[in-house]
């Protein structure tokens, strides 16, 4: 089926030999279905794919828009059980009487036996079949049966929409005279515009760009994170040196994706693969490129088990990038990995991340690895940097040793997690400017998309933003526009480095633009940066959560730098089922809760934590009386070092 659509795709010059060529090279990692692979990887449109089956087989097919914009009666959905409708991928949408004939879109309208039982649980004599995308039919039901308006807004937001190839066999509308839509990678990057729109202005879906971010919060990225964070937890508890894991592997890995200049949908994609990767494979070994390297039948076995978390996740839909991760956290940057032995830039960044700090933490935490023994830091940094540009990519390697030495941890608590988005197409400038805003004590990140911006913007991640003119005027006023349409980002600093002519830097001023500078002074840009930064914190700007692990930054450092920098907020402190937090108001701790206990016996038992995960919000309130007034730092100063390398408290 495969090889016979890509011939006819090619003859209908649709497509190049050698697009089909990267789609099966896609194919052999991902294992989803040929036409699917070329419109995951942008070489042919979903529309154009749907047209030319819909061509092929003188038919015609139904469209996400028609189904989010159909009105179906309720005496036509009764007709289809709903359990039948979702196992089956069908909606129902017109009935005519007189003939007995119900019309219904389906993902296998080809499906001769599944139709036949349709009519058979309908009573009808005849069952007409039009194709529609899987996931467009499955919003459907959410919208017709269960009445989720949000169903068509999420999907599209959240970019499942997937060609099914065996599906293509008839449809609903014509397949003349409808514009075409864009291809995935433009659809998402006009949703991800819609979303910050002027209120009031129509999406393709009817609903206000405002409305379509609250939508979306029914389940946010944080939320969906979080919630894989605590089931896949649950399911690691029982393995010895195996708790918690995942979650610092996606914890760790996103800090590493940002700090390497990935879109924060991207960072969203790293985390979710990093909680997914051990799901279905064996407890008793724990696969990595650091043992798979030293012992063959661990990487034979990697290579049979490496496909199985995105199985499991097959209805699920996952992003396109993560299964991708997936499926590639066994190769090795030399190609002497597993299953494809794909090596350098073909392996997609993200699994190149998650390789590297997964082998990092396999070396530190489980005594049971392919080497026979724990590394201590600075020993698995050594093997980092001594494979280097063998199993992991040399950048990767130095970014994860910077994040290990605890620098960037404690770079990001200092700064209350408030950071500088830079946004800029030409490298050295980007690069250069970055450099100078880290001098400056600040956290930054750079980004080579203008789809960079307009993530940071949606996540809400973005205390101070820097964009290029070299996107071009129109982008950049776009992008300028767009965000003094939205209340979230009304006072956001925004400068357009670039050296316009006067008439065109009035315009930015105009758009709302807060400053444009010219790029060849970046020292003076990252000043100018350091001062607007600075103006936003005086005006209440909001700061951010700070997320980290006591193996990057000790008890002892994370309590000197929280007390020494006179900060206030909740430090929140979890080992495995003990946990509790400290309040903390300009670096001294009000309050103590812990196992059940507040005050002076809870203070101890936080400050005996030697291993834990923490989360730092310092917009946290205090509603209990405070109970405690000690200066943590003298309290850190205090702390002595265990021998034991986990510390459990009574409860």
């Amino acid at each position: 089926m495969a090889k016979r659509l890509g011939e006819r795709l090619v003859e209908a010059g649709l497509v190049t030999s050698e697009s089909i060529q990267k789609a099966l090279e896609h194919q052999k990692i991902t294992g989803h279905r040929l036409g699917d692979c070329l419109v995951e990887i942008g070489l042919l449109q979903e529309s154009g794919l749907l047209r030319f089956l819909a061509a092929e087989f003188q038919t015609r097919f139904v469209s996400a828009e028609k189904l989010a914009k159909a009105r179906i009666a309720t005496e036509v959905l009764d007709k289809v059980p709903v359990r039948l409708a979702e196992a089956q991928n069908v909606l129902p949408l017109a009935i005519d009487p007189e003939r007995k004939l119900l019309s219904v879109v389906a993902a296998e309208p080809q499906n001769k036996k599944l139709m036949d039982e349709i009519a058979l649980v309908t009573g009808m004599s005849e069952v007409y079949a039009y194709v529609g995308l899987r996931s467009s039919i499955a919003a459907a039901i959410r919208k017709h049966y269960y009445g989720d308006p949000t169903a068509f807004a999420s999907l599209e937001l959240g970019g499942h929409m997937r060609a099914d190839v065996n599906a293509m066999a008839s449809a609903f509308e014509s397949t003349t005279g409808t514009a075409p839509k864009a291809s995935l990678q433009l659809r998402l990057d006009s949703e991800t515009r819609h979303r910050l729109q002027r209120p009031g202005t129509q999406t393709r879906a009817g609903t206000r760009g405002d409305a379509l971010l609250a939508s979306r919060g029914t389940v946010s990225d944080g939320d969906y994170i979080e919630t894989l964070n605590i089931l896949v937890s649950m399911m690691e508890r029982e393995h010895k040196h195996h708790r918690g894991h995942s979650a610092q592997l996606a914890r760790q890995a996103a800090v590493v994706a940002r700090r390497l200049g990935m879109a924060p949908k991207d960072v969203t994609a790293v985390s979710i693969a990093g909680l997914l990767h051990d799901l279905g494979k064996p407890a008793e070994r724990h696969f990595c490129l650091a043992s798979n390297a030293v012992n063959p039948e661990w990487m034979a076995e990697a290579k049979r088990y490496c496909r199985v978390p995105t199985k499991l996740f097959e209805t699920v839909n996952l992003p396109v990038q993560v299964n991708t991760m997936l499926a590639q956290l066994y190769e090795a940057y030399d190609g002497s990995g597993t299953p494809q032995g794909v090596k350098g830039d073909d392996i997609t960044l993200g699994a190149r991340i998650l390789a590297t700090v997964d082998s990092y933490l396999e070396l530190t935490k489980n005594p049971a690895n392919a080497l026979g023994k724990l590394h201590s830091k600075a020993k698995a940094i050594e093997h980092l940097k001594e494979n280097a540009g063998k199993l992991y990519d040399p950048l990767v390697a130095n970014i994860v040793t910077q994040v290990q030495s605890g620098e960037l941890l404690r770079q990001r608590l200092v700064n209350d997690g408030r950071q500088i988005f830079i946004v800029e197409p030409e490298q050295g400038t980007r690069t250069g400017l970055l450099e100078a805003v880290q001098k400056q004590g600040l956290v930054a990140y750079a980004l080579s998309l203008l789809d960079g911006a307009y993530d940071a913007l949606v996540h809400q991640e973005c205390d101070v933003l820097v964009v290029g003119l070299k996107f071009g005027i129109d982008e950049v006023v776009a992008l300028l526009q767009a965000v003094r349409a939205s209340a979230e980002h009304a006072g956001l600093p925004v400068v357009v480095l670039g050296d316009p002519d006067p008439g065109l830097r009035e315009r930015l001023m105009m758009c709302g633009a807060t400053a444009v500078l010219p790029p060849t002074a970046l020292a003076e840009a990252a000043r100018t940066l350091k001062t607007l930064y600075e103006d936003r914190i005086r005006h209440n700007g909001p700061a951010r959560v700070v997320r980290g692990g006591m193996d990057e930054l000790p008890g002892p450092e994370l309590f000197k730098c929280l007390g020494g920098g006179k900060k206030s907020g909740r430090l929140h402190l979890k080992y495995h089922v003990h946990e509790g937090f400290l309040h903390l108001e300009k670096g001294r701790v009000v309050f103590a809760s812990a196992a059940g206990q507040t005050g002076e016996p809870a203070l101890q038992t936080l400050l005996g934590f030697t291993q834990a995960d923490f989360r730092y919000d310092p917009d946290s309130l205090l509603l209990d009386v405070p109970q405690l007034d000690q200066e943590l730092e003298s309290l850190a100063q205090r702390i002595v070092p265990r021998r034991t390398s986990v510390y459990v408290p009574t409860v």
